[in-house]
């Protein structure tokens, strides 16, 4: 194990160093998220102008979900399948292909450094507007903290296969841009990203049930909030963890049919 993460931890570090040398990048980053964050709590403010609930939701909660899911995109955007996606287009992707490591794990470990920096910087802004907005007394028993951050530790896992697999799409054509487009916008209407899951019609929570990106962004608001408990609780995460494994497996399998199409374009 320890021999494991010395072959692949240069590969997060490098990340790190990468992400923060753009320093005009990551302070445009996170100046774009809090005027999206603020733009979401003037509309809810309104909303709940006439009412007290939503949905079932208070302020707080409705909140807290926008300030939760905004996290959880910004923790690992869709960067990853966009730089594989260059480098199959330059040519650069060969060299990774010869190295004597696991490319699944290297990628992930790439996206591990660029996520500890994003998600980072989302995570201290969430906090903060989080205390200045709302009252975090209820959610912040050790067992929910440790059981909300298992989760969230399962949809990092989740998400990063998501946008691994978008990647290796790239293989199959000769521009993946448009898939990581439709890739993010397919997760952020089914995961809840944009609204929570229960205000959309039955059959479409139906839908979204049997498909893997609730558990990246729905599942782990729901458990911070408290609205999924006791034995659901263990359900959601053992849930997640069959879609982290089932995409993770299919992630192996596209790379065996990807590399086998290789066309590299440019140098």
């Amino acid at each position: 194990m320890k021999r494991f993460f010395r072959r692949y931890i240069g590969f997060t570090r490098c990340a790190i160093e990468e992400k923060m040398a753009y320093k005009k990048g990551f302070f445009f980053n996170g100046t774009s998220q809090l005027i999206s964050i603020f733009g979401s709590i003037l509309l809810w403010r309104v909303l709940f102008l006439e009412q007290s609930t939503i949905q079932g939701y208070n302020w707080d909660q409705m909140i807290l979900y926008a300030l939760i899911t905004s996290m959880l995109n910004a923790t690992l955007s869709f960067s990853t399948e966009m730089k594989l996606s260059g480098k199959i287009r330059d040519g650069s992707v060969a060299s990774d292909l010869t190295k004597p490591i696991d490319f699944q794990n290297m990628c992930f470990f790439e996206a591990l450094g660029q996520s500890l920096v994003e998600g980072g910087n989302a995570a201290a802004i969430v906090l903060i507007i989080a205390v200045l907005f709302t009252d975090l007394s209820p959610y912040l028993s050790p067992l929910n903290l440790l059981l909300f951050f298992f989760s969230v530790l399962l949809a990092f896992l989740l998400k990063f296969s998501l946008t691994y697999i978008a990647g290796l799409l790239g293989f199959f054509t000769s521009n993946g841009y448009g898939i990581a487009y439709f890739r993010q916008v397919i997760t952020d209407i089914f995961s809840g990203a944009m609204l929570p899951l229960s205000f959309f019609p039955r059959w479409f929570q139906a839908l979204s049930g049997v498909l893997p990106f609730q558990a990246s962004v729905y599942l782990p608001t729901q458990i911070f909030l408290g609205r999924i408990t006791g034995a659901e609780v263990f359900r959601t995460l053992g849930l997640q963890v069959l879609w982290v494994i089932a995409m993770w497996v299919l992630g192996k399998i596209l790379f065996g049919f990807a590399v086998r199409k290789v066309t590299i374009q440019g140098g």
